[in-house]
């Protein structure tokens, strides 16, 4: 990794895709250990994101981000092409995560990118059930009856919660948004055979689950999720948008849906001499903007050009002795404002 003088600017990754018994799965941006997404343009090219945040710590993530998560990258994008059903799974919270398993958790937003007309998610359950009849269903092959049958369409979005029991069925295309985690709980696995690295885990997990009915409610508007782990935005981009903080605030990752954009970047050399430099951002591929670079343009490159903006705000901890949500680190109320403003402006 070169030193940490080097200007940052606009990433993007190799994408790391590997086929699944269900489908096809490509991590766009990862730091998993395992999955360690590599820089393909500019002079950072051939470093990883982990070396990356080794070197450049808060200037790529954000002060607020850093102070929380320290060196782990907060989230990752990744896409799934489903051919097949995928096998039932769950998540874990993040606090069972860290006890358990010294890991993240993993709250997951779920943007479908492409829907055939006769696919299926599942959702969670369509009425309270006792653990013993779900555990029995996963053994007859009957689980299916007990679950939510969502019909998805393109560009509606699911926020999967830790403890929803959920599963992707064939023809669907969809973009995952989550923790830096794949901390995941297969509970059932429709009777194909799964590698040894996915094997089920319905007995570990069974403490886990959320055995109450569930409403799955698909998110059609413009703010996709609004949570601690992320704020997710979609990005109908029609006209430029000019994206300014005049602080620092949060690194932003752009997910191009559907058309293309580029990024651009006011640049000022030692003489003075003002241009820009532009970074394309093509459907189907992600651009991370680190946190240090406040002010830039998003341009479409095509028509229906639709961006995942990707934000993390400012966590809060909550304090054994107090009982109250307080910044890491440190006992200042709660409710101290965050001085990193975003102002979009088209």
């Amino acid at each position: 990794m070169e030193d940490n003088n080097r200007k940052l600017y606009p990433l993007r990754f190799v994408d790391e895709g590997a086929d699944v018994p269900w489908g096809h799965v490509s991590y766009q941006i990862a730091d998993l250990g395992f999955k360690d997404s590599m820089i393909d343009n500019g002079w950072f090219g051939g470093n990883s994101l982990s070396e990356l945040m080794g070197t450049y710590l808060e200037r790529v993530v954000g002060d607020d981000v850093f102070e929380f998560y320290g060196l782990q990258f907060p989230v990752m994008v990744k896409v799934m092409d489903v051919t097949g059903w995928q096998p039932l799974q769950m998540n874990a919270s993040d606090d069972v995560a860290a006890e358990r398993y010294d890991s993240f958790g993993k709250t997951a937003l779920w943007y479908v990118q492409e829907s055939a007309p006769d696919s299926e998610l599942l959702l969670g359950f369509n009425r309270d059930i006792d653990p013993a009849e779900f555990y029995a269903r996963c053994q007859d092959g009957t689980v299916k009856e007990v679950l939510n049958v969502v019909k998805p369409h393109k560009g509606e979005a699911f926020l999967i919660k830790p403890g929803t029991v959920f599963a992707a069925g064939p023809g669907l295309k969809i973009v995952e948004i989550a923790e830096s985690s794949e901390l995941v709980f297969n509970l059932h696995n429709w009777g194909v055979e799964l590698p040894d690295s996915e094997e089920l885990l319905l007995e570990e997990a069974f403490d886990l689950i959320d055995f109450k009915k569930y409403i799955p409610k698909p998110i059609t508007g413009d703010k996709l999720a609004v949570c601690p782990e992320f704020v997710i935005t979609k990005l109908n981009l029609k006209d430029g948008l000019h994206i300014f903080s005049e602080q620092p605030g949060s690194f932003a990752i752009y997910y191009c849906a559907s058309g293309e954009a580029t990024v651009q970047i006011p640049v000022e050399n030692d003489k003075g001499s003002k241009s820009v430099e532009s970074y394309s951002l093509k459907s189907g591929h992600s651009v991370l903007v680190p946190s240090e670079l406040n002010d830039f343009f998003l341009i479409p490159a095509a028509s229906e050009t639709i961006l995942l903006e990707v934000l993390v705000e400012k966590r809060l901890v909550k304090d054994s002795y107090t009982n109250q949500e307080v910044e890491p680190g440190s006992f200042i109320d709660a409710e101290t404002p965050d001085p990193h403003i975003r102002e979009w402006n088209s």
